[in-house]
């Protein structure tokens, strides 16, 4: 008798901790617009924030979605990415209760410029890296990182300029993302002083890059 009351006991156990939470998911800040969704087990509920700013163009967005506990942590977090010619930023709210992602969170913002400064590339499949680039708010990090583009097969992309340090702690975990469009090829690098992410100091075949993440997002 004892031994089928721990064995149910296991048993709930491993079926309440597997069980997958509901989150909503959409565009907008209307919830309206979003839709109750159930995540896989490994997932937690999500809303993002996000902005994109290229020259002459600047958007901002509100998502909510399921995300891998993986590659994320419940909490708050601000991830920015910068290359110059395109920068992108998201304010993530993390949680793992059902529905619990119905907040409205801020954007980044404008952020202002530190002291770091990193290489860039002219543009996203251009080898050439020696421009510079000049860091704002969180971004306490010079990256290098190229690879394949999915949507560009024949093309490597680079990605050389300045990142947050949180966003190079899970750079090696991003394909882990659904729909990821990058083949890593290799870790990425990420150094915490100004140019040394020269190109000289990377292989030009090492991996793909951090725009995917926010693509991934907005789309």
């Amino acid at each position: 008798m004892m031994k089928l009351i721990l064995t149910l006991t296991l048993i709930w156990t491993l079926s309440s901790t597997a069980e997958a939470l509901e989150c909503w998911t959409g565009h907008g800040t209307d919830m309206k617009q979003q839709t109750l969704t159930p995540c896989n087990p490994t997932e937690l509920c999500a809303t993002v924030a996000f902005q994109e700013k290229r020259i002459g163009y600047f958007s901002q967005d509100t998502t909510r979605l399921c995300l891998p506990s993986s590659v994320i942590s419940e909490g708050k977090h601000t991830y920015s990415f910068n290359v110059g010619f395109e920068s992108k930023a998201a304010s993530v709210h993390v949680c793992n209760t059902d529905r619990c992602n119905s907040q409205v969170i801020p954007h980044p913002g404008i952020q202002k410029k530190n002291n770091l400064q990193c290489f860039t590339c002219n543009y996203l499949f251009s080898a050439v890296c020696n421009e510079t680039v000049q860091c704002v708010g969180t971004e306490d990090r010079c990256v290098s990182w190229t690879g394949g583009y999915a949507y560009s097969r024949d093309q490597t992309a680079y990605a050389f300029g300045c990142a947050s340090a949180n966003l190079c702690d899970i750079a090696s975990r991003l394909e882990l993302l659904p729909h990821w469009p990058f083949k890593s090829l290799s870790e990425p690098k990420c150094c915490g002083s100004s140019f040394c992410n020269s190109a000289s100091s990377v292989k030009l075949n090492v991996v793909p890059l951090l725009f995917g993440l926010f693509t991934l997002i907005v789309s």
